[in-house]
């Protein structure tokens, strides 16, 4: 008897040839998420060093991720490493090689190969959770161990630290504001509303496949936190996605769902970046919104596009530009653009894709990012407008996708969202080509 991918019910009793006890699998499962959702625990920013600690990759981090990826492979290989090859489409092989390519023309070899190295390790991390996961309810079941562990966590450290879990004045992070939001056991609170919003959408899983209750008691307790940490546009990106999956439920039409899952995608990046290569644009926006400068990052978007056109083709390299001398000593050229030296991204994904990789490696990012999953999830229709890991995957796709315009969440595997639409792309991806588990 065959066992469908992530179905709502516990595989047959039958073991297959290549097995692992339940508990250990449920106990990678969850380590693995709490690691992509936070790895770097209740961070003092009154101190510098942790802050620097958080951007630049810490020995803890490196030795953390290490130790995982030593577990994470011999497991995927007991198990079948075959289970992964689904995930490595063309397109796929093609980015990863440019990625790769361009990291070692970098001007900071050493500095690109490391955050690559963890990159590809917490991609890794993330797709193998859906190699481990025996079935829908044993994933459901390590997503509530490890979001339960996070909420509490955060709950308890609001009252017991509070200094080190709630903005306050003391914080050497240069944003004023803050004071009295939430952040938990995250560095910043916008990192925690991100945090949130992905426990929510994991709790409409555990509803759905395992227990309602447990499932519905996460969405509370993760809506709650995000609404205290004040972070707005986590908030409206969930709403945006809970209605795009519903639409996708209620619209019969291809055509129509197709435009319903790239249409806001593609109007956010018109409105950011067309914001400052299109003057039409930016005309428009003047007139429609109240804030056109979307905080001041239209001035960075603006810098990282002088720069973009400087190096079109290889870009700098992967992780290589921001906070290195053409950032750090941009001032001397241009009194201007002192903020540059503190800038640690483009506050845009796909901006620093093409600063990464250039223009070849910001189309392969819109291929791999947005298409292939788009033709993975209207593959699974009709049936993946029910089908709660579909459903799962495409919301967390959203979400991120949906937020990638105003963060550099697709190559930063320091955040919460980087290890979501790994996992979610990953999972469309084998729900389409390969759904059945031997």
């Amino acid at each position: 008897m065959t066992e469908t991918l992530f179905s709502a019910s516990e595989p047959s009793a039958a073991s297959p040839a290549r097995d692992l006890p339940d508990l250990v699998r449920l106990s990678y499962l969850t380590f693995v998420v709490v690691a992509l959702l936070n790895h770097a625990w209740f961070t003092d920013l009154s101190d510098l060093a942790p802050l620097d600690a958080v951007e630049g990759g810490s020995l803890a981090t490196q030795l953390l991720f290490g130790s995982m990826i030593l577990v994470g492979i011999p497991m995927v290989w007991h198990l079948g490493l075959a289970r992964l090859r689904p995930v490595l489409s063309r397109p796929a092989l093609l980015f990863g090689l440019w990625l790769l390519a361009t990291t070692l023309l970098s001007g900071d070899l050493a500095l690109s190969l490391r955050r690559l190295a963890l990159y590809g390790i917490a991609a890794f991390l993330a797709a193998s959770l859906l190699v481990v996961a025996r079935s829908a309810r044993q994933l459901a079941d390590a997503f509530a161990m490890a979001g339960f562990t996070v909420l509490v966590s955060s709950y308890l450290g609001l009252l017991i630290v509070p200094a080190l879990t709630i903005h306050s004045h003391y914080d050497l992070t240069g944003e004023i504001g803050h004071d009295g939001l939430w952040r938990g056991i995250f560095s910043h609170k916008n990192e925690a509303g991100m945090a949130m919003t992905i426990l929510v959408i994991l709790g409409l899983f555990i509803a759905s496949v395992r227990s309602r209750l447990l499932g519905w008691t996460m969405v509370a307790a993760s809506g709650v936190f995000l609404v205290g940490s004040g972070s707005k546009t986590p908030l409206i990106t969930l709403a945006m996605v809970l209605g795009i999956s519903w639409l996708c439920r209620v619209i019969h039409s291809r055509a129509v769902r197709v435009l319903v899952l790239v249409g806001p995608v593609l109007l956010l990046i018109t409105i950011t970046i067309g914001s400052i290569v299109v003057p039409p644009v930016r005309s428009v926006l003047d007139v429609v919104l109240p804030d056109a400068t979307f905080t001041a990052r239209n001035e960075i978007w603006s810098f990282a596009i002088d720069n973009i056109v400087q190096k079109p083709l290889t870009g700098f390299g992967f992780g290589a530009f921001w906070l290195t001398e053409r950032t750090v000593y941009a001032s001397i050229v241009n009194p201007d653009t002192t903020w540059v030296q503190m800038a640690t991204q483009a506050h845009n994904s796909f901006l620093d894709a093409a600063l990464a990789m250039g223009l070849p490696g910001f189309v392969l990012t819109l291929l791999v990012f947005i298409a292939i999953p788009t033709r993975d999830f209207l593959y699974r229709l009709p049936q993946g407008a029910t089908d709660p890991s579909a459903v799962l995957f495409m919301r967390l796709w959203q979400l991120v996708l949906l937020s990638a315009s105003f963060e550099t969440i697709l190559f930063n595997p320091n955040t919460p969202a980087f290890g979501m639409i790994v996992m979610a792309i990953s999972g469309l991806r084998m729900l389409t080509v390969r759904p059945v588990i031997a």
